[in-house]
């Protein structure tokens, strides 16, 4: 009874009641026990008593028909809900559900309206409570109570687990900035057993500071050691739930020996990160892992992502393959590290952050960016040859030391996009779009057709797109890239994140009445700037927060200037189609209507990317107003263009996505 007591004591809400009515409260009240996924109340019902969290996490969210489910606040010991159906006599607002096993306090329905009815003066109190907490809600002021936990397995040793918890521990302080805890369970730092922890202290979080260690980089460390005793898994759920109180990120390093134990850590963590390599025993006992994941009932995709490393290899994994063999999808490929790099002691500084700009570490501040909604998106636009000044945009984030965690592109945007995302550098890209410059090397790549949907068929220049980005697929980039194209029958965007990167860049560069339509599983395919020329809805879609938008269209008002250009316009573009007569036979069609069906497709797409630029955080217009969208053959001109514009851009570059961790 004295138990309950101190428990109403505590909250705020019936701070003001007086010993004897919490002692009556207390003796109505009882617990209620939540496994992980329970729910406390119900959306729709009535409410029949006032919860107070003992122990655990919940989450309070709606789920309006036809919608995604969202999620307003999360509780965790200390914190009290279900008070506004019983004072107001409405149903309950949203749903709340256990996130760990939880131990909730229940005042029920009677023993509350009771209370009410000795002191009708009560009422005034809890209508002014109630009212407040409203407006906290509203104002979501609860977020700082948003936490997560992540728990990191390996089902064979030597996967890298270990070395990939050091840099992303690291990684997710320095980017985040919020309290972050490395829960070490591994066993190679020591620690005290989880059992010699009383279960009161490991709810409250007491006993434990005195185990805690501060890093330097900003994080803490909290070493403990799992014996694989069943009766640990008893003290799991409360030890989660007294750290969140104290920490928005919980980083469990798991040791790779499953037990009940490890396997009731993933169950009542938010994430996990399975890390395997490319070899036969490790992918087929992550299979196993995973199985083991769905038999304890737990939803392993999304929550589960399996993380591919190639940790001290110079190879690069067939991703293909282990997805297969695993029998889920890889949610990041970890290049490798040199040996030399690898630092073992905890209070070193990883390679994340000694190498910021490095692949392994561009991927672990991608995972850590995730996982604080601080991706970083880059959107590359059409415009034909101007599309050359992408190159130079890219070329001033490299040096900058800014990273981009998904790249998306539409027509020769998205050329610029895959190219770059294989690993390419600005430089790269420079000389490749040089290799163009001689006007007889840029019309070899053109073969003329006769007759057919457009001038050109483009088997050349599918060959020269494969040797750009080394016939590789989408799993195999170094950043994440989504390709858009157009549905020629729906003017739908279609976007393109699997297969071949050759197959979907070809269909997006389809210009309309110049290059053949693309047949892709039964829909004709053109210019992704036909539906999307600045495709920054595929990133807003894909919950990127921050984006950078790349526009070379001109604004309509330079649009209007192109009159003083149009002579100049038709003669060089006729001498471009007569040239075609050198590479083989071509449909003859004049170059007055090619310039005016051109001039008026620029037109469109440039309405329609300024409006789409609207909803990006910093845009980037490297425009050429004189410039055509056949001019490949004066790349500098468009290259430069685009360091100029994203130099100009730098301080409000910057300031979105900070270079803190550029070296």
């Amino acid at each position: 009874m004295e138990g309950k007591a101190q428990i109403l004591e505590s909250v705020p809400l019936l701070a003001a009641l007086g010993d004897e009515l919490i002692q009556e409260l207390a003796e109505h009240a009882e617990f209620v026990t939540l496994k992980k996924d329970d729910l406390a109340v119900r959306e729709g019902d009535q409410g029949d008593g006032l919860y107070v969290v003992v122990s655990g996490r919940l989450q309070a969210s709606t789920q309006p028909k036809s919608s995604v489910e969202r999620i307003y606040v999360r509780y965790c010991s200390g914190d009290w809900f279900g008070e506004m159906p019983l004072l107001s006599g409405e149903t309950h607002w949203a749903s709340v559900r256990a996130l760990n096993d939880s131990v909730l306090l229940k005042i029920p329905r009677a023993a509350f309206e009771a209370m009410l009815r000795r002191d009708p003066r009560m009422v005034l109190g809890f209508t002014q409570r109630m009212g407040e907490r409203m407006k906290q809600l509203r104002e979501e002021k609860n977020r700082a109570k948003w936490s997560t936990i992540i728990a990191l397995c390996s089902a064979v040793p030597g996967a890298g687990k270990t070395l990939l918890a050091t840099n992303l521990v690291a990684s997710l302080a320095w980017e985040t900035h919020e309290p972050v805890l490395m829960l070490d369970f591994s066993g190679r730092q020591g620690g005290e057993p989880l059992l010699r922890c009383k279960q009161t202290a490991v709810s409250n979080g007491m006993e434990l500071d005195a185990m805690l260690t501060h890093h330097p980089l900003g994080y803490d460390r909290l070493n403990l050691k799992l014996t694989g005793d069943e009766q640990e898994t008893h003290l799991v759920a409360p030890l989660f739930g007294g750290l969140v109180k104290r920490y928005k990120y919980v980083l469990v390093d798991l040791p790779n020996e499953t037990c009940p134990s490890v396997f009731e850590c993933m169950i009542q963590s938010d994430q996990i990160y399975v890390v395997t390599k490319n070899e036969e025993e490790h992918l087929s006992k992550t299979h196993v892992l995973l199985q083991d994941l769905r038999n304890h009932k737990q939803p392993v995709s999304p929550k589960a992502r399996v993380i591919l490393t190639a940790v001290g290899s110079t190879s690069v994994p067939h991703v293909e393959q282990a997805q297969h063999r695993v029998g889920q999808e890889i949610g990041y490929l970890l290049r490798w590290i040199p040996k030399s790099e690898i630092i073992e002691s905890v209070d070193g500084v990883p390679y994340v952050l000694r190498r910021p700009m490095e692949p392994y570490s561009r991927v672990v501040r991608r995972i850590a960016r995730e996982m604080g909604n601080l991706l970083v998106g880059l959107v590359l636009g059409a415009g034909g040859a101007r599309g050359l000044a992408h190159i130079g945009v890219i070329r001033v984030l490299e040096r900058e030391g800014i990273t981009v965690d998904v790249v998306a592109g539409s027509s020769m945007g998205a050329l610029v996009s895959a190219a770059w995302a294989t690993g390419r550098s600005a430089n790269e890209l420079e000389q490749i779009a040089l290799q163009v410059k001689n006007k007889r090397a840029f019309l070899k790549l053109l073969n003329p057709m006769f007759p057919g949907a457009g001038l050109i068929r483009g088997w050349s220049v599918y060959n020269f797109l494969n040797s750009i980005v080394n016939g590789l697929t989408f799993d195999d980039t170094v950043i994440p890239v989504k390709i858009v194209a157009s549905d020629v029958n729906t003017i739908e965007e279609v976007v393109f994140e699997r297969g071949k990167l050759v197959d979907a860049i070809r269909a997006s560069i389809s210009i309309p009445g110049v290059f053949r339509p693309v047949l892709y599983k039964g829909r004709t395919l053109m210019d992704g700037g036909l539906a999307s020329p600045v495709p920054v809805n595929v990133l807003l879609q894909a919950g990127i927060s921050k984006i950078i938008a790349v526009n070379t269209f001109p604004n309509p008002e330079v649009l209007k200037q192109y009159r003083h250009f149009a002579a100049e316009e038709q003669v060089e573009l006729s001498k471009q189609i007569r040239a075609m007569h050198e590479t083989g036979p071509f449909i003859d069609t004049p170059a007055s209507i090619i310039k005016v069906y051109m001039r008026f497709l620029n037109a469109t797409q440039a309405r329609v990317a300024q409006d789409a630029c609207a909803k990006a955080d910093v845009v980037i217009s490297p425009t050429v107003p004189d410039g055509f969208w056949y001019d490949f053959y004066n790349p500098e001109r468009y290259i430069r263009r685009g360091e100029q514009a994203a130099e100009a851009a730098l301080p409000k570059l910057k300031e979105l996505v900070g270079t803190k961790m550029a070296r």
